[in-house]
């Protein structure tokens, strides 16, 4: 099925508007629109002519009627219309889809509305397909065979793969939920679903088939209440498992994005802490620097003196070694002489010691009085010295302390200026940054949850396990067991069997997906001496190797990954049976560059055996994509408000 035209009548701002999408070698047609420009309301339109569905609009209970507002404020008529056509074709077959909704109009003069004029009341919706053959029109009505005329073109179950954002495309599909539920889908495994359901509820009869005594009976109840039970236990793990995996996945998001990103309190913490420790560090540092004033001041004379107290000391030294003499005095060496006896010791001198006291006076006489005075003040130029040095030292000691407390400020004030810049740059990342941390404490808290359901639902099927035993022992010494027993066994064999095939469809789809997926990528990336192969696992996980077998989506860039989403959508149209247009919007928004116009080149390559409609911004239609798509004489649209703003046109380029 292609799209062949799409007719707006007062469809939101769309008034009366027809487009054509001619078909071509190349079957593609561009739309292109700045934001606010009826992009979205198009897109809206084709999803709600065939499935009464605007999925770009988030409430819709505060959207807009899709009735022109224009058409209400200025309406004659008491009832006014708004509809969406859509003319398609396939291999000798043409369809119109066509939904209105039809609306009553009323005139408002009430106090209780804020302005006066007219409103619109719906009313009613009508849906119809015609099938044209030839002159004959065949009008269908009925909703059940109207919708199934749409299922058997694009099934509503799937239609996110034929109508998708393009800026969510990869998100969608890298997800392992998301893909599961579409292989379930596309195997239809809902009949299987139905057959377990039916046998199932056969078994639970069979079984209620029990003792006169009424023993099988109770047993049975209690069997039952515990398969009540456990079934609403599995729900549970169910949903806490996905919300679990949803909550993981976030996670691992947010590390990948953030990587080892502080929180914003323990950088706060930190920078307290260092703004406490630059403080006392400061305050030690001027008690410091007034001890040293304190001890300058006090000590400051000898500190003064204290070289010429070294000098003083460094020429006596000299002075004795040159003497060999106690320092006497004159005046007692004079008169000892004269006497010829010692003034000291009372000693009678002979001529030898006078002799030996004559030379030591003359060698007295040479010294200098400054030489004698400096040698008897000897003691206290050494204690004075002394005392000066201790001051000194403790000085130095002050000093090193000082200039060990101006690095630590130093070092601190750098480390809270980097906190500073760190917590500027993170208040970009908050909600992120708190997102992440809020995750990680609540993460194990949910593991351990799940976890103690897992154990409960173990613990219960054991129980239900004796229960049943128990039950067959009981039953099956009863009269009319045997029967019982045999038809209880066949559901027991069906609902295995069921199973198995079950498992082997999935398997099967989940196969044939990996292969037409591998397939459509390499066909669309144009190169494969990067990449080597693609898998998706029994857990649903897409896997991208390089050529070397080595994991390698992580390093994939943005196009290579939409173009690997391209490849995921197509193998799903191809395996789902269903011929119809892909219509895109903003595929190319995440892209720039050669990686733009890959997955352009990709478009041109789909639209060669599909009708692609691809919706762009005009910060996506850049001068190379508008140069490659006219090398192909793809057909191009432009939407834009009139003048009044009150209208979309469409003008085709």
């Amino acid at each position: 099925m292609r799209i062949d035209e799409v007719h707006f009548n007062n469809f939101r701002k769309y008034v009366d508007t027809k487009v054509q999408f001619n078909k071509s070698e190349n079957d593609m047609h561009v739309v292109i629109a700045d934001n606010g420009a009826g992009k979205t309301t198009f897109l809206n339109a084709l999803t709600w002519c065939l499935y009464n569905e605007e999925p770009k609009i988030k409430n819709k209970k505060e959207a807009l009627p899709t009735l022109n507002t224009e058409v209400i404020k200025n309406s004659s008529k008491d009832k006014e219309i708004a509809s969406v056509s859509i003319h398609a074709s396939g291999e000798g077959y043409k369809f119109i889809f066509k939904r209105e909704d039809i609306f009553r109009i009323h005139s408002i003069h009430s106090k209780y509305y804020k302005n006066t004029g007219t409103r619109e009341e719906w009313l009613d919706q009508k849906f119809s397909v015609t099938e044209i053959s030839g002159n004959n029109h065949n009008v269908c009505r009925d909703k059940d065979e109207c919708d199934y005329f749409v299922s058997s073109f694009i099934p509503k179950s799937i239609k996110e793969f034929f109508f998708f954002d393009g800026e969510q495309l990869d998100n969608y599909f890298l997800s392992s939920s998301n893909i599961k539920e579409q292989v379930f889908k596309l195997s239809n495994i809902v009949v299987l679903n139905t057959m377990k359901r039916r046998f199932k509820e056969k078994l639970s009869k069979l079984r209620k088939i029990g003792n006169p005594n009424g023993e099988a009976d109770k047993i049975l109840n209690e069997y039952n209440a515990l398969q009540t039970l456990i079934e609403s236990e599995k729900k549970r793990f169910e949903q806490l498992e996905d919300a679990y995996k949803d909550k993981g996945d976030r996670l691992d998001h947010l590390m990948k994005h953030l990587g080892k990103a502080p929180s914003l309190e323990d950088i706060e913490e930190k920078r307290a802490a260092d703004i406490n420790s630059k403080n006392e560090f400061e305050t030690w540092l001027h008690e410091k620097k007034q001890e040293v004033l304190h001890l300058i001041i006090k000590e400051s004379p000898n500190i003064f003196i204290h070289n010429a107290f070294k000098k003083s000391l460094n020429l006596i030294d000299l002075n004795k070694g040159e003497s060999d003499f106690y320092l006497f005095d004159e005046s007692i060496l004079k008169d000892s002489i004269q006497d010829k006896s010692c003034k000291l010791c009372d000693r009678e001198l002979n001529d030898d010691l006078i002799k030996i006291i004559q030379n030591k006076l003359s060698k007295l006489v040479l010294i200098s009085p400054t030489d004698k005075i400096l040698q008897k003040n000897e003691t206290y130029f050494k204690n004075a010295q002394s005392h000066s040095e201790k001051y000194i030292s403790k000085q130095k000691k002050l000093q090193n302390e000082i200039n060990f407390f101006e690095k630590k400020i130093e070092e601190l004030e750098k480390q809270i200026d980097d906190a500073y810049t760190a917590i500027e740059v993170n208040e970009y990342q908050r909600e992120s940054i708190n997102e992440r941390d809020e995750l990680l404490r609540i993460l194990p808290g949910k593991k351990s949850e799940l976890n103690c359901v897992e154990e409960n639902i173990t613990e219960l099927e054991k129980k239900a396990n004796k229960l049943l035993k128990n039950y067959e022992r009981i039953l099956a010494a009863e009269k009319e067991y045997a029967k019982v027993f045999a038809k209880q066994n066949l559901c027991k064999s069906a609902l295995k069997v069921i199973k198995k095939v079950e498992e082997n469809i999935m398997a099967e789809t989940r196969e044939e997906v990996e292969k037409c997926t591998t397939l459509n990528f390499f066909n669309l990336l144009r190169k494969s001496n990067t990449y080597g192969s693609i898998e998706i696992t029994e857990d649903y996980e897409v896997k991208l190797y390089d050529v070397d077998g080595r994991l390698a989506l992580s390093s994939a860039s943005a196009s290579e990954v939409e173009l690997l989403a391209l490849a995921f959508t197509l193998a799903i149209h191809s395996i789902s049976g269903f011929e119809s247009p892909l219509v895109v919007d903003t595929l190319l928004a995440r892209t720039n560059g050669v990686q733009r116009l890959n997955v352009a080149n990709a478009c041109l390559d789909i639209s060669k055996k599909k009708q692609l409609l691809l919706f762009l911004i005009d910060d996506e239609y850049t001068e190379p994509v508008q140069n490659l798509f006219g090398e192909h004489h793809i057909s191009k649209y432009v939407l834009m408000e009139s003048e009044s703003e009150k209208e979309i046109l469409i003008k085709s380029v």
